[in-house]
């Protein structure tokens, strides 16, 4: 429907009243586990804001680095490494088939 056009499209002639309603999410307690422990990981990243040493690679890295930096890298790490494990689990049940 055109601003300047007082007539209404086709579309909204067809749709019933229904289409325009608004999906809602339901509520499980796992998306309430999983909020629950977002909320309690964010506190304890930020709650560790200290510098800490880091060393990597043996030795060749070696700095500081704020500790809260450091749990967020981990938890990225942790999360890729259980992503590429699901992906590959599903590739090997596809291929065995």
């Amino acid at each position: 429907m055109n601003k300047f056009d007082p007539t209404p499209n086709r579309d909204d002639i067809t749709r019933g009243p229904d289409a325009y309603k608004r999906e809602t999410v339901k509520v499980t307690p796992a998306r309430i586990g999983l909020i629950v422990l977002a909320v309690i990981t964010v506190l304890f990243i930020v709650q560790n804001n200290e510098q800490v040493p880091f060393k990597f690679l043996f030795g060749i890295i070696d700095t500081e680095i704020a500790l809260w930096l450091l749990l967020v890298i981990s938890l990225a790490l942790g999360f890729g490494l259980g992503y590429l494990t699901n992906v590959m689990r599903g590739r090997r049940k596809t291929s065995a088939k």
